[in-house]
């Protein structure tokens, strides 16, 4: 990871995709959901543009990698086929990836789905990357998607509500804003549970982690 971003990463763990969502658009990667179980996860940016078929030239970027970095794979260019799936993710989650996003569609879900480490895609495809021709794929290229400009060492932010991928000026800019914010919200969570049973209102074995279940009690 990028040293100048980890105190950045630290502070980004505790604040929610929405947070951000409630005071910026740029950097909100529209269409791109997690497809497997996802809290929280943040981690510092390595983009990977595939431009052919056979997409083998990715296992560069996974050996490149470093523990928490996250892989934003922009697979546009091959339309519905699938670059990841369980044999990749496997390899993702040896290098300790934070995270996957795939701008396009991946593959192997209900292996995915059981899997550790998020990925995040627009959707889901049975048609997949072959080992047919050239491998070409860009490492460390801007990538652009709508009215953002994604590059490597950006910071990442995603939960089950979504991502964002901000400029590390940005998030610097930001981050006193959304903590303050993520406090508020907790002091009004903490106070309407001090009158109020939180077995009313959710499922909390659904709906939280032991921590969080230990704040609304």
């Amino acid at each position: 990871m990028s040293d100048p971003l980890n105190p950045l990463l630290k502070s980004y763990s505790t604040i929610a995709s929405s947070t951000i969502g409630h005071v910026l658009d740029i950097g909100y990667l529209p269409g791109i959901h997690a497809v497997n179980p996802v809290r929280h996860v943040v981690g510092t940016v390595r983009t990977v543009t595939l431009n052919s078929v056979n997409a083998k030239q990715i296992r560069e970027a996974l050996l490149a990698s470093q523990a928490g970095d996250v892989l934003v794979i922009d697979a546009r260019k091959i339309g519905d086929r699938a670059c990841w799936g369980e044999q990749r993710h496997r390899a993702a989650i040896y290098h300790q990836l934070a995270a996957i996003v795939v701008l396009g569609a991946v593959t192997d879900i209900g292996a995915l789905r059981a899997m550790k480490v998020p990925v995040f895609a627009q959707t889901v495809s049975c048609l997949t990357t072959r080992a047919e021709g050239e491998s070409w794929v860009d490492f460390d290229q801007d990538i652009h998607y709508f009215d953002s400009v994604i590059s490597t060492g950006d910071l990442m932010v995603g939960d089950a509500d979504g991502v964002f991928i901000l400029k590390p000026d940005i998030a610097e800019k930001y981050v006193a804003q959304f903590q303050h914010m993520e406090l508020v919200e907790q002091q009004k969570r903490d106070q309407f549970f001090k009158q109020h049973p939180p077995e009313n209102y959710y499922h909390l074995l659904n709906y939280a982690d032991d921590s969080e279940r230990e704040r609304i009690k």
